[in-house]
């Protein structure tokens, strides 16, 4: 077992110790780890490992469990980050526009921005032509009132989010 390193942020409560983040780190790397596996490589045993896991989830610290899966082999072999300029910004229409993209499931992430843009999204796709109709029928409604919609295309991804960093690991 390693030794827990430094914080990399302060956004990190301070309630949270030395166990809890080996645990968030174990977590991160292997959400489908046994609770006995757990409580080894963290050194508790495995009812206050389960302990610590559940108040880590009603505290909100643990968000979910999910699985890592592969774009392409669900027919997204589009990836586009979508920069999102709004020609009119009014609280009613940005919540029209946050609604419709946030139900959308081709949107994958999606978060509000400073800058040149006033959203950036992550839009998956099966081809070109699906991602250009996505995106004209969002401009097309003036009810969204998007002013532009500026697309970078993945071409490679080198390095994919798989979660937040919970301390600063030197393997």
């Amino acid at each position: 077992m390693k030794p827990p390193s430094k914080l990399l942020s302060r956004s990190v409560k301070p309630s949270l110790d030395r166990i809890d983040l080996m645990i968030l780190d174990a977590l991160r790397d292997h959400g489908r780890i046994t609770y006995q596996a757990l409580s080894e490589r963290v050194g508790l045993s495995a009812r206050p490992c389960l302990e610590r896991v559940r108040r880590l989830e009603q505290k909100g610290v643990i968000r979910g469990y999910t699985a890592l899966i592969e774009p392409s082999a669900l027919g997204h072999d589009i990836i586009a980050l979508a920069g999102i300029s709004m020609r009119d910004p009014s609280t009613g229409t940005r919540q029209r526009l946050e609604r419709a993209l946030t139900a959308n499931p081709a949107v994958i992430e999606l978060q509000v921005v400073n800058g040149e843009y006033d959203y950036v999204a992550r839009i998956v796709a099966p081809t070109l032509a699906a991602y250009e109709a996505l995106t004209e029928a969002y401009l097309a409604d003036p009810g969204f009132g998007i002013g532009r919609i500026h697309t970078t295309f993945v071409l490679k991804t080198l390095k994919e989010f798989e979660g937040y960093p919970v301390t600063d690991r030197q393997d």
